[in-house]
C-alpha cells in the first residue's frame, strides 16, 4: 500500500509520471488495442493536483516493444495485478477504452475474488458489454490486407504506417493479439460488481451498438450511467476531457484522507 511499500513513479506496467502534489486519489487508464500509456499523456493536464494518472503499459508497445504481447486475458490479469495492488491504498478508479474496457472489468473481478480494495467506479467506452457475443468478425484473425483495411477504417493507425511492410511486421502482431483478447473473450457468469459503471459511447462508433452499450448495466449492482459523445470508435481530446471530468467528479466525492 502507499503508506508502506515504496513504488517508483514509473514502472514497466504502470506509468505514473512525477507530481509535486501528494496524491489523494488515483485514476488508472487502460488503453485500446495496440495503444500504449502515451495515449493518455494529454490527460495529465486535465486532472487536478492530488489525482494521479496511472497509465497502463502492456508488453509489445512503446518502451516495451521488444517484449512479446500477451495473448490470453487470464495471463494478462495475472501479470498485471501485482503492479496494481500496491497502488490501491488510495481511493481509485478504472477507465478503459475498447480492449482496455474488458481488461479493467476483468481486473476488477479478480480484485473482488481476492478481497482487495475495489475501484470507486468503472468507466468504460468503445466495447460491447462483457456478456454479449461478438457481433462482427474477429478482425485480428484476418489476412494482412483485410486487417490493414480494418485499421484504416478505425482511424487510429496512420496510413503511412499501414502501407509499409516494415511497420506492419512490427505492429500487427501486438494489435492482433490485443484484438483477439477482446474479440474472443469468453465470459463467465459472476454477480454484478459493487462499484458503479459509467459507459461513454461514440455516436458514430461502427463497432458498438446502443444495445451493446446499455447491456453494461447488468454488470453493476451500484448504479449505471450512459452518456453519448460526438465521434466514432475513438474520441477527440474534447470528448476525452469529458470522460476525465467524470472521473474527477467521482474521485473528488471521496473525502480527503
Amino acid at each position: 500500500m502507499d503508506g508502506g511499500t515504496q513504488i517508483a513513479p514509473t514502472s514497466a506496467w504502470v506509468k505514473r509520471g512525477v507530481s509535486a502534489a501528494t496524491p489523494r486519489a488515483r485514476l488508472f487508464c487502460f488503453p485500446h488495442a495496440g495503444g500504449g500509456a502515451s495515449s493518455f499523456n494529454g490527460w495529465r493536464k486535465l486532472l487536478p493536483a492530488g489525482i494521479e494518472l496511472a497509465a497502463i503499459q502492456l508488453p509489445g508497445r512503446e518502451d516495451r516493444q521488444a517484449e512479446a504481447p500477451v495473448t490470453e486475458i487470464d495471463d494478462l490479469i495475472a501479470a498485471l495485478l501485482p503492479h496494481i495492488e500496491p497502488l490501491t491504498g488510495l481511493p481509485y478508479l478504472f477507465y478503459g477504452h475498447s480492449l482496455g474496457a474488458i481488461v479493467a472489468f476483468d481486473l476488477a473481478r479478480e480484485m473482488r475474488r481476492r478481497r482487495l480494495p475495489m475501484p470507486r467506479a468503472l468507466i468504460v467506452s468503445g466495447r460491447r458489454a462483457p456478456q454479449l457475443p461478438l457481433s462482427h468478425k474477429a478482425h485480428g484473425l484476418g489476412p494482412d490486407e483485410e486487417f490493414a483495411d480494418y485499421l484504416r477504417l478505425m482511424g487510429a493507425t496512420p496510413t503511412a504506417i499501414l502501407d509499409r511492410p516494415h511497420w506492419r511486421d512490427r505492429l500487427f502482431p501486438t494489435i492482433r493479439a490485443d484484438l483477439n483478447i477482446s474479440d474472443l473473450y469468453e465470459y463467465a457468469d459472476e454477480p454484478p460488481l459493487d462499484c458503479p459503471i459509467h459507459f461513454f459511447a461514440g455516436r458514430d462508433d461502427p463497432l458498438v451498438s446502443g444495445a451493446e452499450w446499455r447491456a453494461w448495466a447488468a454488470q453493476t449492482a451500484a448504479g449505471f450511467a450512459l452518456a453519448d459523445l460526438p465521434g466514432g470508435h475513438f474520441f477527440a481530446m474534447n470528448e476525452q476531457a469529458v470522460i476525465a471530468g467524470e472521473a474527477v467528479l467521482r474521485l473528488e466525492r471521496v473525502p480527503t484522507p
